[in-house]
């Protein structure tokens, strides 16, 4: 009985023990908050999420009474700022700690404690490399915690960001955002963005689609002064199927300062109503290939499937589309067409004709929609052709691209092809009188399905759309500016070096959408000093020997603005300089073979103190109908 008696009691102590030790367990007795302060306007300095926003580390720092450490310990804690720069730790014991600021949007100017019972002072550790000798010193700041402690800094952003404008653009669909950034320190501004999401505290870390809901764009140069940046973000992906919703976009700016943070401006609440925009087609429509012309197509009569059918399942536009199939090759490898539609054979030979003489004749395009089951199929060959003619027959007024020119692939797609510049030509194509278009291919083993849905017929007058920085030289590093520019997705930009400023394109050659009467070459010029071009020796130049002072037309620039201007030039105003071939003697600009492009000013300026950027190279004719252009003011 006593034996049982000693188990009961031992359990009991047993089962109070962990009780008692809990109870016994230290609690924490200091609490550690408060915010950031922007320096110049007092207002809290907004911040990221987490680890993506400013941190604080803290480090217990305990000295003995001759001032050595007698521990620090090895774990640094780093308190997270919230998105409204404000931050709490409730979990401190009371005691010294080294607090240091490394992963910031900010430079801290002064720390202030609110506690009476708490202080702050400055300290530093100097560490000695064993190896080097060498000494570093790191400075930072040691605080006494007790009880609740406010500590508030006052700081000064790497970058401050003002908005001036956020608003959803409803005719393009898009958002777009005008803000300033302005930099306090030397460090180039490495980017600026624009973030998107449902919440308020939206950011870098919180946008809705991750880095389809974001635009951030390269900066990379130092602002000397508050610089506005526009930038333009695409929305397609927040379509909501119950219509439109209230979403929350804020402007952002990143400086390059080692370990920077994202800086932010307040974010603006708009209402996104993302609807599908009506894209205008190009040009003028060739409809031959809807329903009401079905008795006037034949398939190939050579070695085909026979099979020829309007499909109106699966098409692009119009009421539907022809499908031809590839059939067996014939065993005469001098003849072995497989694939073949042409209009009028079924019809006796009456075919509507079309008119396509109300564009220039030097930019006419031919787009044509159509669908390759399978693109290995074809042979790439004189013998494999997309034509169109006038005269009714193949090889007679016809113009043609051969399939070794035309990048053809799986699928549906958009064939864009020059009338100007063809694969080749058989007499002259009467452009108010078209009614023949033929598809025919060798055929490797296998068959192959051909749809064939729309023909357009348009003015193509855009030569660059300066989207991209390929094949780009200039007096400094050539870079895409993104946020400030006129057309497309960007600007080709650089800056000066001591000799002056220039901006290159080179080619392998384009065919110019205009005649050297009547015709204009357009581009957009930005300068950030116009007395570096203005009364300074200056020129425009296109030519085609891709170099400098041959086969090339120049022109003086105009008196220009500091910012935009837009240049346009005649081309019969321009400056004719031949190339001197031995053999050939005087060698002209050749207007369809055009390969260079050069804007420069030969001013003598401090290296980089002025901005050059150029954007959308187009020509076009005096009095065309830009309704059937690619571009329109």
């Amino acid at each position: 009985m006593k034996k049982l008696f000693n188990w009961i009691l031992f359990i009991c102590l047993a089962s109070a023990l962990p009780a008692c030790l809990g109870d016994n367990y230290q609690q924490p007795d200091a609490a550690f908050h408060g915010g950031v302060f922007d320096a110049e306007t007092g207002e809290l300095m907004l911040q990221d999420i987490g680890g993506e926003g400013s941190q604080i580390e803290v480090l217990e720092w305990t000295k003995d009474k001759d001032g050595n450490l007698i521990y620090p310990k090895p774990d640094t804690s780093r308190l997270n700022f919230m998105t409204d720069g404000n931050y709490r730790d409730n979990n401190f014991f009371k005691g010294d700690y080294r607090v240091q600021f490394s992963l910031t949007n900010f430079n801290p100017a002064t720390v202030q404690l609110s506690s009476k019972d708490s202080e702050i002072w400055d300290d530093s550790v100097t560490v000695t490399d064993e190896e080097t000798g060498e000494t570093r010193t790191t400075n930072f700041k040691v605080i006494h915690l007790s009880g609740d402690t406010e500590m508030n800094i006052t700081a000064v952003p790497w970058c401050r960001v003002s908005v001036k404008e956020i608003v959803f653009d409803e005719t393009k669909q898009r958002v777009f955002a005008q803000f300033e950034v302005e930099a306090t320190t030397d460090d180039p501004v490495k980017e600026v963005g624009l973030f998107c999401d449902e919440s308020p505290h939206v950011s870098y870390s919180i946008n809705y689609y991750g880095a389809q809901s974001t635009k951030q764009v390269a900066v990379n140069k130092v602002l000397k002064e508050p610089t506005v940046f526009t930038v333009k973000m695409p929305l397609e992906m927040f379509q909501d199927k119950d219509g439109g919703k209230d979403y929350y976009v804020r402007a952002g700016a990143r400086s390059s300062h080692t370990d920077a943070r994202w800086n932010y401006a307040p974010a603006v609440k708009i209402h996104i109503d993302v609807k599908p925009v009506a894209v205008k087609p190009l040009g003028i429509r060739w409809d031959l290939f809807d329903k009401k012309y079905e008795a006037m197509w034949q398939a190939g009569k050579h070695y085909t499937l026979d099979q020829l059918y309007f499909d109106d399942k699966d098409f692009k536009s119009g009421d539907g589309c022809y499908v031809t199939v590839s059939g067996p090759v014939d065993p005469d490898p001098g003849y072995r067409i497989t694939t073949y539609i042409s209009p009028g054979e079924k019809s006796g030979g009456i075919r509507p004709t079309f008119d396509i003489s109300s564009i220039p004749e030097e930019g006419c395009h031919m787009q044509l929609t159509l669908y390759i089951s399978d693109a290995t199929k074809f042979t790439h060959d004189e013998n494999s052709q997309i034509e169109i003619g006038s005269n009714g027959v193949f090889d007679s007024e016809e113009v043609c691209w051969i399939f070794g020119a035309v990048p053809f692939k799986n699928g549906w797609q958009t064939l864009d092809l020059s009338v100007a510049d063809p694969s080749g030509k058989s007499g002259s194509l009467r452009r108010n009188h078209m009614n023949w278009f033929r598809f025919y291919h060798r055929d490797k083993e296998g068959n192959a399905t051909v749809k064939f849905d729309e023909i357009r017929f348009y003015y193509k007058t855009m030569l660059e759309g300066c989207d991209a920085v390929a094949g780009w030289a200039g007096s400094g590093p050539v870079s895409l500016d993104e946020s400030d520019f006129k057309e497309g997705e960007g600007a080709v930009s650089t800056v000066n070096n001591d000799s002056g400023i220039r901006l290159q394109k080179t080619w392998v050659s384009e065919y110019v959408p205009a005649p050297k009467k009547k015709g204009h070459f357009e581009f957009w010029l930005y300068v950030s000093d116009a007395s570096a071009f203005n009364g300074v020796d200056n020129q425009v130049e296109i030519g085609s020997a891709q170099r400098a002072d041959a086969q090339e037309l120049h022109w003086k620039l105009p008196t220009l603005i500091n910012g935009w201007n837009k240049v346009d030039l005649k081309l019969e105003d321009a400056v004719s300089v031949p190339e001197n071939d031995p053999d050939k003697g005087e060698i002209e600009m050749d207007l369809r073979h055009m390969n260079w492009f050069r804007v420069y000013s030969n001013c003598k300026l401090p290296v980089g103190s002025v901005t050059m950027k150029v954007d959308r190279l187009r020509f076009y004719k005096e009095g065309a109908d830009m309704s059937l252009a690619d571009f329109q003011e």
